[in-house]
C-alpha cells in the first residue's frame, strides 16, 4: 500500500448543535440577509454506516481539487470503499487505499493557498499563534499574511482535505477529514471544503493504533464502510438537503462570535480571558427553513 501522509471533523457542527448557540439578532436581518445559501453543486453527501455526513466544498480556493473529487464521486469510485486510516484527535482518512486503485487517476498540484483576494474577510478580532492574521470568509476559517500576499484555508476541526505523499503535488484521491485542529498542517495540504452537518458520525469511526502502521486499520479488521456519495445537484430537489451557512460579515455572525469571547453566564464564577479560537468557533449551520 502507498505510504500517504496526510494534510490531513467538529466533535459538533450539526444543526441542533448549532441550534444550541442561540444567535441574538434582528429579526428582519435574520429572515432575509443572515444566511447564505449552500450551494447543491458544492454539497457533497456521504453515507457511512454510522449515518450521514454533509461537506461543503470550497472551490474558491481549490478548484481543481474540488473539480476532481466532484468527478470522482460521479463515478462512483467511493462507493463501498472504507476510512481506512482513522488516528484519535487527529484525522479520518479514506478512499481506495490500494496503489492499484488509487494509480489510474491524475494526481494535482497542491492548490494549499492563494493570493490575497478581494472575497469578504471578517477577521476574528484576537491574535493567531501561527498565522498573522485569522477569521472567516463564507463559513471557511482562513489564515492570512500580508507580507506573503497569500491567504489559506485552516485545518480545523471538520476539515475535508487532500491526502499525499511526500511530494507536494502528489495528492488526487485519498482525502481526510479533521478530527481535532492540526494548524501546523496548514499550507503544506489541501484544504478543499468542511464538514457542516453530520461530525458525530465522523467522530463514531473505528479507530486505527498510530503506533502501527501509522494508524492503518489492520487485517484482519477493516475500516468502516462509506456506503455512498454523491453530490447534492444530482439528486432531485425534492431529495436534496437545502443547508444554510451564517452569512458574513452580519450583525448576527458578530454576534455570535461574542457570545463565545464574552462569557458572561452566571456558570464561569472565574471569567474566562476574551479571546477566541479560530478553531474553537463553529460557524452556525441550519437547515433552510421552509417556504410556504
Amino acid at each position: 500500500m502507498r505510504s500517504v501522509i496526510l494534510t490531513a471533523l467538529v466533535v459538533c457542527l450539526t444543526a441542533a448543535c448549532q441550534a444550541q448557540e442561540a444567535v441574538q439578532a434582528d429579526p428582519a436581518e435574520e429572515a432575509v440577509s443572515a444566511w447564505r445559501n449552500v450551494l447543491p453543486e458544492n454539497l457533497l453527501l456521504v453515507e457511512t454506516v454510522h449515518g450521514p455526513i454533509a461537506i461543503e466544498f470550497n472551490p474558491a480556493f481549490a478548484p481543481n481539487h474540488v473539480a476532481q473529487f466532484r468527478s470522482l464521486v460521479r463515478q462512483k469510485v467511493y462507493d463501498g470503499s472504507r476510512f481506512y486510516r482513522v488516528i484519535d484527535a487527529f484525522v479520518a482518512q479514506g478512499g481506495l487505499q490500494e496503489d492499484e486503485l488509487i494509480e489510474p487517476h491524475p494526481v494535482l498540484e497542491n492548490e494549499n493557498d492563494r493570493p490575497l483576494s478581494d472575497a469578504p474577510f471578517v477577521p476574528l478580532g484576537n491574535a493567531d499563534l501561527f498565522a498573522p492574521e485569522v477569521g472567516h470568509i463564507d463559513g471557511f476559517a482562513v489564515g492570512r499574511s500580508q507580507s506573503l500576499g497569500q491567504e489559506w484555508l485552516l485545518h480545523c476541526p471538520g476539515a475535508f482535505a487532500m491526502a499525499r505523499d511526500t511530494g507536494p503535488d502528489t495528492g488526487g484521491t485519498e482525502f481526510y477529514i479533521v478530527l481535532d485542529a492540526q494548524r501546523y498542517l496548514d499550507r503544506n495540504l489541501t484544504v478543499f471544503g468542511r464538514v457542516i452537518d453530520g461530525m458525530e458520525h465522523v467522530q463514531k469511526l473505528k479507530r486505527g493504533d498510530r503506533a502501527i502502521e501509522s494508524g492503518v486499520i489492520q487485517a484482519p479488521e477493516v475500516g468502516d464502510e462509506i456506503l455512498s456519495m454523491a453530490i447534492a445537484a444530482d439528486l432531485d430537489v425534492v431529495e436534496r438537503p437545502n443547508y444554510q451557512v451564517q452569512a458574513m460579515p452580519g450583525a448576527a455572525f458578530e454576534a455570535a462570535k461574542t457570545a463565545k469571547r464574552v462569557r458572561e453566564e452566571d456558570f464561569f464564577y472565574r471569567k474566562p480571558p476574551e479571546i477566541l479560537d479560530v478553531c474553537g468557533f463553529e460557524v452556525p449551520v441550519r437547515f433552510a427553513p421552509d417556504v410556504d
